[in-house]
């Protein structure tokens, strides 16, 4: 009897313990994400190669609630561009924030037009050494493209 009783009290926790993973997990399938930093860079004209178009990056900024500084006159987009129109794009730059510390961060991503009009994502990772902006190491993050004032522009935002 005692042990009937212990399974039944082993089976309820289990049954307990299933639901509230089960909750959790469903709360979790929905996509969450907070804004990062809006990213604009400038760059100086486009060398065609093939179906490859490379565009030097010459600088920029980036802003958001805890990451501001400028891009640094180093890297470039290697634009490659499909036989259906669409630009898969892959980026390497380095950030050097307000407070001086360094930030390479890179892209990938495509560019197309449609009816419907411009689908501009880019997918952008993070490599740092600095401790205050570690974070950054080990987030995904997406990007959405945008023109301002003739310039390359991105919204990030960080996936929660």
């Amino acid at each position: 009897m005692l042990l009937a009783k212990k399974i039944l009290l082993l089976a309820a926790t289990l049954t307990i313990m299933f639901s509230a993973s089960a909750i959790a997990q469903e709360e979790r399938n929905e996509l969450q994400s907070e804004f990062l930093m809006d990213f604009i860079i400038d760059t100086a004209d486009p060398q065609q190669i093939g179906s490859r178009r490379i565009v030097p990056i010459t600088g920029g900024r980036f802003e958001g609630p805890e990451l501001n500084g400028k891009v640094l006159n180093v890297g470039a987009d290697w634009i490659e561009a499909r036989a259906d129109g669409t630009s898969e794009l892959d980026v390497r730059v380095t950030l050097e924030t307000d407070d001086g510390q360094l930030i390479y961060m890179s892209y990938h991503g495509v560019l197309s037009r449609s009816d419907t009009g411009l689908y501009w994502r880019v997918v952008p990772t993070f490599e740092t050494a600095s401790e205050k902006y570690d974070y950054l190491n080990t987030i995904i993050a997406v990007g959405i493209g945008k023109r301002i004032d003739g310039k390359t522009a991105y919204s990030i935002y960080r996936i929660l």
